[in-house]
């Protein structure tokens, strides 16, 4: 197939005509993109994942002004794109120029995220068919195109009226379909989505992955996709771009990216995905084992006195559409409440009426028991409510970050030393103290997204609400959020927070309130919710993929309750990890069992040719075999599976082995202290297939049942939920019993290990 995208060493700096120059936003870009491929591009907030897709889609540097002979000092590089050269630094006299090609319009598709940019003015007919009629396509085709987009993503029912609606008539999901519709619509040969789906529910974005899907296969469409989710990416893309400062650190398929241990200096990985690798995974491990001495312990918020009393509340827009349908809804002092539901289900509109930001409702609202007008401003709403819009670009002006921070101290009685250690603390709070001087247009959508948070938690309100918090940020980035908005929370501040994101409210949350139609359909625990499977279709919600997957081992009766988030999985992973029996073996021991297994060696395969170890739990079991089966050729391997802790992580990390082998007949013995999981065993083996063609035999003194490769030959066996003790690794283990407080392992360490009789609890 041929290459669509080829960039080749590749920089860029945007300009400034401030006389002060800016690190490079792109840096050595090396990128091969082929035809037909559905391509991921992942990175922290700022990374320059958007301004890549900028340069992809011709409008960097094209679109931008560079200050005269300064091009090299901005530009650097080819860029070559569907088959043309579009950016180009050359030698013109004696000085360098850019030479900049466009591509023809319509063969790039570009949906960027925020939806709202797309469309300008006219009806959403006019806004679809502009596109179509600039690149030449006949009436007749453009209605035919249109009503197939519309249907693809799910809107086919507004075609009918299309010329009669407006899209700030739209909910913001509504209008993300629609733009992926137009773009859809044109048939481009590059699609590029840069986080286009963060604003759907989970239904609805799965519904526009499927439309993309169809529409790549059909018409052979190159699809480049912005995500932050490992889920998804792991789930759709073919290849993964990890981005860092600018740079792209990493390219590789998805599943091996979030695989290696040193990608979590660039990105955040889950915790759980971290440790247990792909999820599907993750309940085979417990399938046969029963965990119901495993009780989950979960914070109970004692409901303090109601701060937000709403009943019979109604509203409807200008066209007649009902949005609010005689809702009654307490919220108490010090709650965390998550508002879910589908797109178009009423819940911003119920967080700006609560704001203050819309009026012309009807019924009755009151904050801390003072009524509240449907009608004009209300003073009280403003100084005790803070409201967090959706889009940024809604929220914050013009000018620099400081210049935002400092406008929403305006009316509070401050010196202006208090002023400036408020402001100062509170950008350090959303990681912002690095871009104080920054002009707000130069900042990523989630860079705005911490300002816009900052601008309103400065002013110190009692209810905060924040509508999607985790758009455009990574892992990191929504985790930062979140903890922020948690440690508001401890402070005594209501937090409300209307989200799609599923793992929000069951990490954060300990109320879910869910809408559908402008009416409550809801209201309890986050736990309580994910198992009514009633509402959650009704809902277009989709529970976590952990939580799906502890669901069902609640069903299957391997655990009481079900398993919200990290912590919890964690919890469990701890307690299924802590062996309830022990078993001590003295180094006269392991002599013993090596002469066995020696003796078992020889009589069924001979004297290998050479011995390789696994590090460290093989080393002494290795080398007393290398003595009794006179094998002088011995080499260590390092391979682990687990955390100091004794925890599994995400797979086997595995050294680099130098050694090879001569082409004699021999075979190889592969020997470790203990086949438990197997992992480690399995990893050494694949590795030792791909340096030579020799026969690998493996040997261990224990072996468990539940190893994934049984021994060629081993001792003796034990139960799965036995701790064998080596006491040469006698103080390691005692640590790790005294870091997990394993009282049971703590008391067979001191009856049976001196050392451990001085420890005292």
């Amino acid at each position: 197939m041929r290459n669509v995208v080829e960039i080749s060493d590749f920089y860029w700096r945007y300009p400034t005509f401030t006389g002060i120059r800016k690190e490079f936003s792109l840096k050595n870009i090396n990128l091969v993109i082929k035809e037909g491929e559905f391509f991921g591009i992942t990175g922290s907030t700022g990374s320059g994942k958007s301004s890549l897709c900028y340069v992809i889609a011709g409008l960097i540097p094209q679109q931008l002004q560079i200050p005269p002979k300064q091009e090299e000092e901005h530009v650097r590089g080819k860029v070559k794109i569907l088959g043309k050269t579009t950016v180009e630094l050359s030698e013109s006299g004696n000085r360098k120029i850019i030479k900049i090609k466009k591509i023809e319009p319509g063969r790039i598709g570009f949906v960027r995220e925020n939806p709202e940019t797309h469309f300008s003015r006219g009806t959403v007919m006019e806004g679809l068919e502009s596109g179509l009629e600039a690149i030449g396509i006949p009436k007749e085709e453009i209605r035919k195109r249109i009503k197939e987009a519309l249907e693809a993503v799910r809107m086919g029912e507004i075609y009918k009226v299309a010329r009669r609606v407006y899209p700030s008539e739209l909910s913001i999901g509504e209008l993300q379909r629609l733009v992926i519709a137009s773009f859809l619509a044109m048939r481009p040969d590059i699609l590029i989505l840069d986080e286009a789906t963060s604003d759907l529910d989970p239904v609805g974005r799965q519904e526009m992955i499927e439309a993309i899907q169809t529409m790549k296969r059909e018409n052979k469409i190159t699809v480049i996709m912005v995500e932050q989710d490992p889920e998804t990416l792991i789930k759709l893309v073919d290849r993964l771009a990890v981005m860092y400062k600018g740079e792209i650190v990493a390219t590789d398929k998805p599943e091996n990216i979030y695989s290696r241990s040193e990608i979590k200096k660039f990105i955040e990985v889950p915790e759980v995905m971290e440790l247990m690798g792909p999820a599907e995974e993750i309940g085979d491990r417990f399938a046969t084992e029963k965990m119901k001495d495993f009780k989950v312990n979960r914070h109970v918020h004692e409901k303090g006195e109601v701060i937000l009393e709403i009943k019979d509340l109604n509203f409807s827009y200008d066209d007649g559409t009902k949005a609010i349908n005689k809702l009654k809804l307490n919220i108490h002092k010090g709650e965390f409440v998550s508002l879910v539901g589908g797109n178009g289900s009423g819940k911003s509109t119920l967080s700006k009426i609560i704001s203050g930001k819309l009026n012309g409702w009807s019924g009755n609202i009151r904050l801390n028991g003072e009524k509240i007008s449907s009608h004009g401003s209300n003073d009280i709403i403003g100084r005790k409510i803070g409201y967090v819009f959706q889009n940024p670009d809604q929220q914050i002006l013009l000018g620099t970050v400081l210049d935002e921070m400092y406008s929403g101290l305006k009316g509070i009685n401050l010196t202006e030393k208090e002023r400036g250690k408020l402001v100062r603390e509170t950008l350090r709070k959303v990681n912002l103290t690095d871009k104080s001087n920054e002009n707000i247009n130069a900042l990523s959508r989630g860079e705005k997204r911490r300002l816009a948070i900052a601008s309103v938690l400065i002013k110190g309100p009692e209810i905060i609400i924040v509508d999607e918090p985790a758009t455009g940020q990574d892992y990191r980035g929504s985790t930062e959020i979140m903890d922020l908005l948690t440690e508001v929370n401890n402070n005594g501040v209501t937090v409300l927070i209307i989200t799609h994101d599923m793992r929000l409210v069951a990490e954060y949350t300990r109320r879910a309130i869910v809408m559908k139609d402008g009416s409550i359909i809801f209201d309890g625990t986050p736990e309580e919710l994910f198992q009514n499977d009633k509402i959650m279709q009704e809902s277009s919600l989709t529970a976590p993929q952990l939580v799906r997957i502890s669901r069902r081992l609640k069903d299957s009766g391997v655990l009481n309750d079900i398993l919200l988030n990290a912590k919890e999985w964690l919890d469990l992973f701890r307690f299924e990890s802590e062996k309830k029996n022990f078993e001590a073996m003295k180094f006269l021991d392991l002599k013993r069992y090596a002469k066995d297994l020696s003796a078992k060696i020889l009589d069924r395969f001979g004297r290998p040719e050479s011995i390789v170890y696994i590090e460290r739990g093989g080393m002494v079991i290795g080398r007393l075999l290398s003595d009794y089966l006179s094998v002088r050729e011995i080499y260590p391997l390092k391979a682990s599976y687990y955390t100091d802790d004794g925890i599994p992580m995400t797979h086997v990390h595995v050294g680099r082995f130098e050694h090879s082998f001569s082409n004699s007949d021999g075979y190889i013995l592969l020997v470790d202290d203990i086949a438990d999981t197997g992992k480690t065993l399995e990893a050494a083996i694949q590795l030792l297939k791909g340096k030579t063609s020799k026969k690998i035999v493996t040997a261990t003194v224990v072996y468990k049942p539940q190893s994934v490769v049984k021994p060629d030959v081993f001792v003796y066996t034990v139960q799965n939920d036995t701790w064998i003790v080596f006491d040469y690794e006698e103080m390691e283990t005692l640590s790790r019993f005294m870091r997990k407080d394993n009282r049971a392992g703590l008391k067979f360490m001191q009856e049976n290990f001196e050392s451990a009789r001085e420890y005292k609890r």
